[in-house]
Order: structure tokens, then sequence, then C-alpha cells
């Protein structure tokens, strides 16, 4: 009995963080054979959605908004649970996000993460967008669409989001990834809205416009040899950024989703925020 019971508790142990039923990035052609069986939400401009959109898509914005001075933030409880019961989606529903194309994949992954984070664990997210799907010739509609309204209330789950605090924390002891462009984080260039040139001391470049070649999610394969080749741990407890929470997911998506970390979160404050914490200064002009 005692055996037994230490393998139930190491079985638990070993289950993934993270679970899901559905791929992380599905293709135009999985997403046309199952769409009786999925939600798929529309992230793109209203008129362009109404415009053309993929069959029984619905129109969902308002995913992250600005709040406290920071420009991506996850909106209140109360807010987030009407948008996504609004759209039909309950916690145990099956959800594709489509954005404009593979340059917006991030933005794609910013909503499937705040999805996610919400307490909705079936995500997925088109590879190359709604570009993929009219370019493989799928059927499109016009005008508006809508479901009923689901029930759900929002639980949000703490092991996908880092606080300012957790970073402050974290700078000497965690993994921190950071996902912006190398100029940015070299210091040779940076956003408006963000007071310091550079990157957190320790951190690891590792850019979000590498996930896509040619508008298309490249190969598992590829993504992990990048992961590999800087070394990084996928047990260690790990921090991703990028300037105002946005990119930062895009690899937040591929490492815990696809590749099966469970100690990775994604910071929504950003560089935006910790760039204006006086005691955190950042470094220029070197690699880590």
């Amino acid at each position: 009995m005692k055996k037994a019971v230490l393998i139930l508790l190491v079985l638990a142990l070993t289950v993934p963080a993270f679970a899901r039923g559905i791929d992380a990035v599905v293709s135009a052609d999985w997403l046309a054979a199952n769409l009786s069986n999925v939600i798929v939400v529309d992230m793109r401009k209203l008129d362009d959605y109404r415009a053309g959109h993929v069959p029984g898509a619905v129109s969902l914005l308002g995913l992250y908004v600005a709040k406290d001075g920071l420009s991506n933030e996850v909106p209140a409880a109360d807010e987030l649970s009407e948008l996504i019961a609004e759209a039909g989606i309950a916690a145990d529903s099956k959800v594709v996000v489509v954005e404009t194309d593979g340059a917006r994949f991030a933005w794609a992954t910013r909503a499937a993460w705040t999805l996610v984070y919400a307490g909705v664990a079936d995500v997925a997210v088109l590879d190359g967008g709604y570009a993929a799907w009219t370019k493989a010739g799928k059927p499109t509609s016009t005008g508006m669409e809508f479901r009923d309204e689901a029930k759900f209330e929002v639980k949000f789950n703490p092991a996908c989001i880092a606080t300012k605090d957790e970073v402050v924390k974290g700078l000497k002891k965690s993994q921190i990834i950071d996902a912006r462009a190398y100029d940015t984080y070299f210091g040779l260039s940076k956003q408006s809205f963000v007071d310091q040139f550079g990157h957190l001391p320790g951190a690891y470049a590792l850019p979000a416009a590498w996930i896509t070649k040619d508008g298309m999610v490249r190969p598992q394969a590829e993504l992990e040899e990048m992961v590999a080749a800087l070394k990084l741990n996928p047990k260690k407890a790990s921090i991703v950024h990028c300037d105002s929470g946005v990119l930062c997911t895009a690899w937040w998506w591929i490492l815990t989703q696809q590749m099966g970390w469970t100690n990775l979160k994604s910071y929504d404050g950003s560089a935006q925020e910790i760039s204006k914490e006086p005691g955190v200064k950042f470094v220029k002009y070197v690699w880590k």
C-alpha cells in the first residue's frame, strides 16, 4: 500500500502544471478540421474582423488594458470574467486565438496567456494568424458573430504571473529571460516609456522575434536548440519579461505550453515598471 501511494505521489509531481488537451500552436488545416469543437476568438481590430474572419469566430477585445501607469495589464477580475463569459468561453472550453499574421504572434500569445492565467486551460494560437488561414484558401465569414454567454468566473493562476516584488527579490537567484530585441537589451535603444537603457543584471537575451520565420512559428527542434545554446535551465525558477508585457508572453507560451516548463512566470509590468524602481540598476553594453 505504501509503495502504491509513493508511486501516485511521484506521478502527481511529474504532471505538467499547465496541462492541455490541444496543441499550443495549431495550423490552419487543423483548425478547419476542428471548427465545430473549438471556440475561435479574433483579436484583430473590429473593422478587420467584420471584413472577414474564420467562420464562427467571435471578436474578443480588451484582454489587456492600460492601468496604473502601465500599458498592457490584465483587467480586473470582474471585468475579465464578463469579457470571457460574453465570448461564450467556459473554463473547460477549447479556444483558438487568431491574430492578423505571424508578425503579431506575441499579441496572440498575450491574449492566450491572459486566458490561461484567468483559468481557461485549453487555449491554442493559430500559426500564421488570419493571413495563414486565407493563404490556405480556407472559408471566411463577414459581419459580426456571437455565441451564447457562458458561465465563467476568473480564477487567477499565480503560477503564470510575476510581480515587481518577485522580480526584485529574484534578481540574484531567479533565471531572468529578456525577450526584447538585441539593441534594446544591449542598451543602444529603448522605448520612451522605459526609464533606463540596457537590461537587468544577469538576464539572458532571447528575443521573441526569433520564434517566427516568414510569418510562421519555427519548428520546435529549432526553438529548443536556441534555449539549449543559452544553457537555460527548465527546472530553475524563471521570469520572462520585455518592455510592456507582450513580447515576453511569446516565450512564456513556447516554453511552458509547448516545451513543458513548469516554473516560468511572465512579468506583466516588465521593463516599463521595473526600470522605475530606485534600487534596480540596468546594465549596458554587456551580455548578462
